[in-house]
This record gives C-alpha cells, structure tokens and sequence, in this order.
C-alpha cells in the first residue's frame, strides 16, 4: 500500500484545471428580451434520463454500448472509437503557439470561454450517436449532483464500477482517504492508452487502468447542495451562467469574479481527486498532482462518468435555454477569441482550418489525422438541442413562461 502526504508533492508549475484568460461581464450588464421556445411535447426524440431512474435493463445496454466502442477499432486506425474520443478531449489542450499548434484557433476550443458549453454538447451527442449505432435503444444517462442516491448508484458494479482501491492519501488536517486502480465492475479490466492517459501537471503517464480517488478534499462535499445549483437560474447573461458551470470562476460576496472550483469542475475532482498545495478557508487551492483518471482534464473521457457529468452540464443548460434564453441572440457573435463566437467553426469539426499541436510528455501528434472531422459544427448549430434529436425527462414539456 502507498502512502502519499497531500501537499509533501513539488512540481515545478501549478495547474489550474480551467483556467479562464477573460473575465465575463458584470451581473447588471444589458440581456436581450426572453425568448422561449413553444410549447410542446417531444414524444420522438431521445429522452435522456436520471441516472436514479435507470432499470437494470438500461444500465446493461449503456454498459454494453459503451465496451463495444472501446473494443471497436474502425478500418485504418490504431485506436478504437472511444479512445479516438478520448484523443479529442486531450487535444483540445494543444491549441498554443507553445504547442506547435497551427490554423485559426489559437486558444483551448473546449474550455474557459464561452464555447464550453456548445462544445461539449456536440462532443456529448457523437459519442451518444456511436452508442446508438450499436443500440438504437441507448442514450447517454445524466448524473443530478444534487441527488444524494446518484453517486453510489453511479459506482454500483452493475453500472459504471466502484471506487479506486490500493492507495492511501495522507492529507494533514482532514484525515485519511482511499484511491486507485478500479478493481471491480464492467470497467476494472479496460486498458487505457498510457500516452494519453497522463497527469497534466508532471506529464506522466497515470498507468493503463482506469483511477478513481473519491472525495478527497477540497471536493468531499457531496450532495451539491440545489441551492447552489438553482442560483445559475438568475442570471440572464450566457457568459456568466457558462462561467458558473464550468465551475472555475465564482462570484464572491461583493459579486466580483474570482477563482473557484465549484459544480462541473468540483465534480472531475469528485471521482478523480488530485493533491493540492494547501487547504485554507477561503482560498482556492492548487492542484499539484492528478490523482484519478476523471480530474486530468485532457483524459477525463477515460472514466465513463465523465459522460454522465456532462450530459447533467448540458442539462442544466438545456433547462435555462427553455427558461427564457432560447434565442441565438443569448450567445455572443462576436469579440471572443476564434472559435468561441457564434459562427465560428469548433475544431475537430472544422475540416482542418485548426489543427492542435502536442500534449504530454509523449508526441502524439502524428494521431491528430486520426480524429478530424468532415463536418462544420459552429455554436449557432448546437444551441437547439432538440433539432439535435434528444431531449431530457426534465425538459420534454416546455413551458412558455
């Protein structure tokens, strides 16, 4: 058994998970009018649903679902679908001129601006399309982190698997926790891509099995309390809701913005905890060494939770857009850095106008042509899930006002 003592770790720099490089407005700045969508019912499309409500029936099929595409390996590749999946997420971190990246995209299309949201949705419905190309019958189930059932339920071994075992984490102050390798369930036998499997920070490699260190300070708090979660129905501005559920920024009492590390983003270090430097009240810490495979940014798509985080991301964005903010005029058209305004082609779907440079300590970078897209998906062609062909059990009826 290892035993490491949280915050004895040195590196050489601080990584911050979602660092954000724009501020978003100010709480009282101007919003278009409401807009919301007619009222109607969605009896034809998919209907994601409530990770609590899932027969055992629909655990299997997702389960089954989801090894097909990591068993599948398409004709001319060397990676199977899911890891080509997973090999997107990582790249995204490769769009810097210190990276070697190259085209138009010059900052991180997924995250820390206002294309996290659109992006993550289309990332979100390919993966769920594959799912459904091997069973029509599945789709991609929702993690309410509000539900105090949900996270076991989640780490059943007829689901996604248990907690990680065979480490033990030291953190003076807080007590003694317990993390590692997943040994049970449908996934403790997946083999993962060690180079792109790594800890971000130190740029080693986090081993061929999938990690989980489950509620390791600073985010052991679970459930999310609603009311946390209900606050980002308040704001009309979609930059600062986006900013909010990402989770890397938060306002502070006097409503300024300052770091944070709060709902989508608390949630990758719920299941994949990470040491940090220090842990003061009031103070965000920092991460100096990714523990589990679900809080190293680039890989997170490795732990097939990641999938149902997001989908409750997209959810809950869902939800606002049918709260009055349907329209496109809720989404910024300009002003930010390419790829995050409303036209702007998202990389990989931008048939090659962007193209990432190499993440990792390993060069990886001869696999980018194994993941660019033939299509052209900008923000304006997400915003409209429905047109996307799913729903949510709690959006199928829209209501006008």
């Amino acid at each position: 058994m290892v035993v490491i003592i949280a915050g004895s770790v040195i590196t050489t720099s601080i990584y911050r998970s979602y660092p954000y490089t724009y501020t978003p407005p100010a709480i009282n700045s101007p919003v278009p009018a409401p807009v919301y969508p007619p009222l109607i019912s969605s009896p034809n499309l998919s209907v994601r649903k409530n990770v609590v409500d899932l027969t055992s029936k629909e655990k299997a099929a997702f389960v089954k679902a989801v090894h097909a595409l990591k068993n599948t390996i398409p004709q001319g590749s060397k990676l199977s679908i899911y890891d080509q999946l997973v090999l997107e997420h990582v790249f995204t971190m490769g769009f810097s001129l210190s990276s070697g990246a190259k085209g138009s995209a010059k900052v991180n299309p997924a995250h820390g601006k206002p294309a996290f949201l659109p992006w993550h949705r289309q990332f979100l419905r390919v993966f769920e399309q594959a799912l459904q190309a091997i069973d029509p019958s599945v789709t991609v189930p929702y993690w309410d982190w509000t539900d105090p059932k949900a996270l076991e339920i989640v780490l059943e071994d007829d689901f996604l698997g248990s907690r990680g075992q065979g480490v033990t984490i030291e953190i003076p102050g807080a007590g003694t926790f317990q993390g590692g390798v997943v040994s049970s369930g449908p996934f403790a036998e997946w083999t993962l891509n060690e180079k792109i499997h790594f800890d971000p920070i130190t740029g080693k490699s986090l081993g061929p099995k999938l990690k989980r260190f489950i509620k390791l300070p600073p985010c052991d708090k679970y459930p999310i309390p609603k009311a946390k979660v209900e606050q980002l129905f308040r704001f009309d501005n979609y930059e600062i809701f986006n900013a909010l559920l990402e989770g890397a920024l938060k306002l502070d009492d006097k409503k300024n913005w300052v770091e944070g590390w709060e709902l989508h983003a608390c949630i990758h270090t719920l299941i994949g905890g990470s040491l940090v430097d220090k842990l003061e009240p009031n103070r965000v810490p920092q991460q100096t060494q990714i523990l589990g495979t679900m809080d190293s940014v680039p890989s997170s798509p490795y732990d097939p939770i990641f999938w149902l985080n997001h989908a409750n991301v997209d959810r809950l964005w869902a939800e606002w857009q049918d709260r009055g903010h349907t329209s496109s005029r809720f989404y910024p058209s300009k002003g930010m850095p390419f790829g995050h305004n409303l036209h702007d082609p998202m990389w990989p779907w931008d048939k090659g106008l962007s193209i990432p440079g190499n993440v990792g300590s390993e060069d990886i970078t001869s696999l980018v042509s194994s993941i660019q897209s033939n299509v052209v998906v900008t923000p304006m062609d997400v915003l409209d899930f429905r047109k996307l062909g799913y729903t949510y059990d709690t959006t199928r009826l829209v209501p006008k006002t």
